[in-house]
């Protein structure tokens, strides 16, 4: 079992029934999420065109002091927005948690408005998964259900640029690989669990309809 050094808020806590195992829960890896879902990454991929381009305009006349007075006023500016976008991604952060039962996923984000979603895992259609070269990745998860998720209300927890179908979204999660295994595992097991249960019931049935019948 993934190991869990404490345990999920008392709200979350409330809603998962005693007889449930929490297996593992968790938030978004900060600088992973600052770099992706809040964009910063667009903004160094700007700076270095910036860079480029200054730098070959003034190829025939390189000098690195004029070249740093211009680009300085682009660093400042790019340093301020990161130092924003930073700060917004730390906001989204820290009230995110993410939880996996032996039953059920529960998502809880939002600052102002507090979105939480509780999954039984079979109201799942199925789950998604991706990877970034860090190791870190996004968990997706479609669902059974006519309910329509709000993407906007449940962001940063929802699939990206999914506007018309939103699937709630483990985001930007550490060791996504290790999480995704072990939500597999639990899924299966329940889903098992449910078919077993469901046969018998339906052998119940059986066996008490030909006793009538009878």
């Amino acid at each position: 079992m993934y190991k869990i050094n404490n345990t999920p808020p008392k709200d979350i806590l409330s809603v998962i029934p005693k007889d449930e195992e929490i297996i593992w829960h968790g938030r978004p890896d900060l600088r992973r999420f600052c770099l992706t879902a809040i964009g910063i990454k667009y903004i160094l991929v700007y700076l270095i065109i910036i860079t480029c381009s200054i730098i070959y305009t003034r190829y025939g006349d390189f000098n690195l002091i004029t070249i740093l007075q211009v680009l300085v006023p682009y660093l400042l500016s790019c340093c301020l927005a990161i130092i924003l976008l930073v700060i917004v991604g730390i906001s989204q952060v820290l009230p995110t948690v993410y939880v996996i039962t032996s039953k059920r996923v529960i998502i809880k984000s939002g600052l102002a408005l507090i979105f939480m979603l509780n999954v039984p895992f079979d109201k799942i259609a199925s789950i998604d998964k991706n990877h970034y070269s860090d190791g870190s990745g996004n968990i997706s998860f479609k669902l059974i259900s006519n309910k329509r998720v709000p993407f906007f209300a449940s962001w940063p927890s929802v699939r990206p640029w999914y506007f018309s179908n939103p699937e709630p979204t483990f985001r930007c999660i550490a060791d996504v690989d290790v999480i995704a295994l072990k939500l597999s595992e639990a899924a299966q097991s329940r889903v098992s669990e449910v078919n077993l249960k469901k046969t018998n019931d339906i052998k119940n049935v059986k066996m008490q309809d030909g006793g009538i019948t009878a």
